[in-house]
């Protein structure tokens, strides 16, 4: 069953046994966290002053330096004098992108995709549609595409119910890099969140459609969210719509190709469809928001983008009734297309490691 891909990550530990002094947090533990906050902040908002980072973070302009010298000797800041600076030159800091990069792998049978990313998430190279047996080769050639003098943090995976190879395969073959798993749901929330959607007031939902089921990841208060198990997002097994068929079927991509493949009018199909899907997400989209009550709702996966803005279209349309089943917007998120490009799932996998040795823990 699609709902039954549990979401888990597999990571390191953030810091090494060696340098704890027992319960709580130490030095070490505190200045890591400061350094990861400053990289957010550049991440976030661009060039920064000393003066701008000390403001935020409640520190003093000297421990900012401290900071910033030892994120420099690390290539991952850079420095420059403000363009409009008048008679008094001020050194303002940049996140150095370039200075690390990340590989991202998607293990889903008919869909294998390999993304090389900075550290901002911006992709270096990519290459979907992977043959399985041809995966790890693939990444490798990525990776040896990586800027000159770059560091590579690691590399991440989206699990799918179809795999076509391992994450033992996958940790085996990039060893001794650090290599974190996901769930692809789980992933493509992560990117959502990091250069998609953004952290929304009331957290946000990822439903993400794929040819092996549908499946949701959740961020609310910009933490992932796997529930008590971990199974959180199985939505794909949902009975929705008149007929009560499940949601994996109503949104399947494969429906949609037959469809096109049937008709000799491809518009009239995907209008056809996404007349029935709309019927279908519905119902989904309506148990979401009545118990997450998220801030905004997007969908993406393996879709085109004209069939999901079909599918959006027909429910912000008829907001007073779809199938014949009366229903409420009023108190309903915005619901929309996903902004992320083809290869968002890896792209979100790719961020595991950025998040997990660079950036602020979400969780």
């Amino acid at each position: 069953m699609t709902g039954n891909l549990r979401s888990t990550t597999t990571r390191p530990r953030r810091t090494p046994s060696s340098i704890k002094d027992g319960p709580g947090i130490n030095h070490g533990d505190i200045a890591d966290h400061n350094s990861r906050i400053v990289l957010e902040l550049l991440r976030v908002f661009g060039a920064l002053t000393r003066r701008d980072l000390s403001q935020r973070l409640g520190l003093t302009e000297p421990a900012i330096t401290g900071i910033l010298r030892r994120l420099e000797g690390r290539g991952l800041v850079t420095s420059r004098r403000q363009s409009d600076a008048s008679r008094y030159p001020v050194t303002e800091f940049l996140m150095k992108p370039q200075g690390c990069v990340a590989l991202g792998l998607r293990l889903a049978r008919r869909a294998e995709t390999a993304v090389l990313v900075d550290a901002a998430g911006s992709v270096i190279a990519e290459q979907r549609d992977i043959r399985p047996d041809q995966l790890i080769a693939t990444g490798k050639t990525l990776l040896a595409q990586k800027p000159e003098g770059a560091k590579v943090l690691g590399v991440g995976v989206a699990l799918s119910p179809d795999d076509g190879i391992t994450f033992q395969e996958v940790q085996a073959a990039f060893a001794p890099l650090t290599v974190l798993a996901n769930a692809d749901s789980a992933t493509a929330a992560t990117a959502e969140r990091l250069i998609g959607a953004g952290d929304r007031d009331g957290g946000f939902v990822s439903i993400l459609v794929t040819r092996s089921g549908v499946r949701a990841g959740l961020s609310i208060g910009g933490r992932p969210f796997h529930g008590m198990h971990g199974f959180a997002g199985g939505i794909g097994a949902m009975r929705t719509g008149q007929d009560r068929a499940p949601l994996a079927e109503g949104l399947s991509p494969d429906r949609l190709d037959a469809a096109i493949a049937a008709c000799n009018a491809p518009e009239a199909a995907v209008a056809e469809w996404a007349r029935e899907a709309a019927d279908h997400l519905l119902d989904a989209v309506v148990a979401i928001s009545g118990v997450v009550v998220p801030g905004l709702i997007v969908i993406g996966g393996d879709l085109p983008d004209a069939a999901v803005d079909a599918v959006v279209a027909e429910i912000l349309a008829a907001p007073v009734a779809i199938g014949g089943r009366p229903t409420t917007t009023s108190w309903m998120p915005p619901l929309r297309r996903s902004k992320l490009p083809a290869a968002g799932v890896a792209l979100g996998a790719a961020l595991l490691p950025v998040v997990e040795l660079l950036l602020p823990d979400p969780r």
